[in-house]
C-alpha cells in the first residue's frame, strides 16, 4: 500500500467530513502512534486493542483538560448534552483525582490507582468504538465510505461490550496499513494537530492566540520532566548524554526520540544534556548510535532511578517507537549528531 495515497485520503475525508468534536483527530493521531510503536513487515496486518487507543487518547488530552489562561478549559466538542459523560469530562475529572494523590503525570495516575485508571480507560474506549472507530471512514453524508483502514462493519453507535469481546476489543487494521501509516505519520501528525488547533478555535467563543494554543495542546511538561533532572545527571556521572561534556549548572532534561513525533515521557527516552545540545537537536531525530547508547542503558538502574518518583521507564514503547519511527525514514535523512553536525540516514535500523 502506496503511505502517500494512504495520507491524502485521510486527509480529504477528514476535510471534508463533519467534524463535531476532536475525537476523530484523537483517534487518528493514536493509530499513527500505535503503528510507529508497535512495527510489523511490509503488507502484514495488525491487530490493535481499543483499550490501548483509549490510553493514548487520555494521555494526549490529559495537558488539554487544564486550565487555559483567562480562558478556562477549553472546549472541544459542539455540542454537549448537560450532565453528559465525555471523554474530556472522564479525563478532568481524572486528573483532579490526580493532583489529590500528587501524581503529575498520567504514568503516574495509572502507577497510583491503576484500578480507577483502568476503569476510565475502559470508559473511553467504550466511547472510541461507537463514535470516532465507527465513523473515522465515513464522511458524514449519505455515502457511507469504504473501510480501507479496518473493517468497521460491526461497529455502530450502540455497540455493546458483549460485541466488543466477541471481537476481542480490537480493530485489525488491514494488510499494508500499518506500515503505510507509520511512513506517512511525519507528514500528516503536523496536518492533524493544525487542524485540532482550528477546531478548538472554533468551538470556543474568545479568540485564541495560535502559536499559545499549539503549545498548550501539543506540547511537553517541561517542568514534570524536569524534576528527574538531578537523578539523570547523577546516573550519566555529570555528563551531557550527547557531547560527554561535563555539565554546568543549567541542565535540561530531552526527549532523545522527538517529543513532536512520539509523546514518550519514560525514563528510557529521557536524558540530562547541557542547554546548547538542547537547543541545536530541537525536535530532529537523533543519530542512530545515540538511539543505541539510549537502549543500552541498564533497566535495573533506570527502574532505580524513576521508582522514588512514580514515574515509569518505558522501555519496550521506546524501543518500538525508535524501530518504527527509522523504519519510517527516508534514506539519506539527516539525522542530528552533535550542534552543527549532522549524519545521514543509511536506511537500516540496528539497535
Amino acid at each position: 500500500m502506496d503511505a502517500l495515497d494512504l495520507g491524502a485520503r485521510l486527509a480529504q475525508l477528514l476535510a471534508t467530513g463533519r467534524r463535531v468534536s476532536t475525537y476523530k483527530l484523537a483517534t487518528l493521531d493514536a493509530l499513527l502512534q500505535h503503528c510507529l510503536e508497535n512495527p510489523v513487515g511490509d503488507g502484514e496486518p495488525l491487530r490493535v486493542p481499543i483499550p490501548a487507543l483509549a490510553e493514548r487518547v487520555a494521555e494526549t488530552y490529559w495537558p488539554q483538560v487544564r486550565v487555559f489562561g483567562e480562558h478556562g478549559v477549553l472546549q472541544q466538542v459542539q455540542h454537549t448534552r448537560a450532565g453528559a459523560v465525555t471523554i474530556l469530562s472522564t479525563v478532568r475529572d481524572l486528573q483532579h483525582d490526580a493532583q489529590a494523590r500528587q501524581a503529575a503525570t498520567p504514568a503516574q495516575m495509572r502507577l497510583a490507582d491503576p484500578r480507577r485508571w483502568s476503569a476510565d480507560v475502559d470508559r473511553i474506549a467504550l466511547t472510541l468504538a461507537r463514535q470516532p472507530l465507527f465513523r473515522l471512514q465515513k464522511t458524514g453524508g449519505r455515502d457511507p465510505g469504504v473501510p480501507f483502514l479496518y473493517d468497521d462493519s460491526w461497529l455502530h453507535d450502540d455497540v455493546s461490550r458483549s460485541a466488543l469481546a466477541q471481537h476481542n476489543w480490537c480493530v485489525d487494521l488491514f494488510p499494508g496499513v500499518p506500515t503505510a501509516l507509520a511512513r506517512v505519520s511525519p507528514l500528516l501528525q503536523p496536518v492533524v494537530q493544525q487542524w485540532w488547533v482550528d477546531d478548538v478555535q472554533r468551538h470556543n467563543a474568545a479568540e485564541l492566540d495560535v502559536p499559545d494554543l499549539h503549545a498548550f495542546l501539543f506540547g511537553a511538561d517541561r517542568a514534570a520532566v524536569a524534576r528527574l533532572a538531578p537523578g539523570l545527571r547523577e546516573f550519566q556521572e555529570n555528563r551531557c548524554f550527547y557531547c560527554d561534556q561535563r555539565l554546568g549548572t543549567r541542565v535540561h532534561v530531552d526527549h532523545v526520540l522527538p517529543w513532536s513525533r512520539v509523546p514518550l515521557d519514560g525514563v528510557r527516552n529521557l536524558v540530562a544534556v547541557d542547554p546548547r545540545c538542547n537547543g541545536d537537536k530541537l525536535a530532529t531525530l537523533p543519530a542512530v548510535q545515540h538511539v543505541r547508547d539510549l537502549l543500552a542503558r541498564p533497566e535495573a538502574d533506570l527502574q532505580t532511578l524513576a521508582a522514588p518518583l512514580r514515574w515509569p521507564v518505558d522501555t519496550e514503547r521506546v524501543r518500538g517507537a525508535a524501530t518504527g519511527l527509522y523504519r519510517a525514514a527516508t534514506a539519506g535523512s539527516p539525522l542530528w549528531r552533535a550542534p552543527g553536525l549532522y549524519d545521514f540516514f543509511d536506511g537500516h535500523v540496528a539497535w
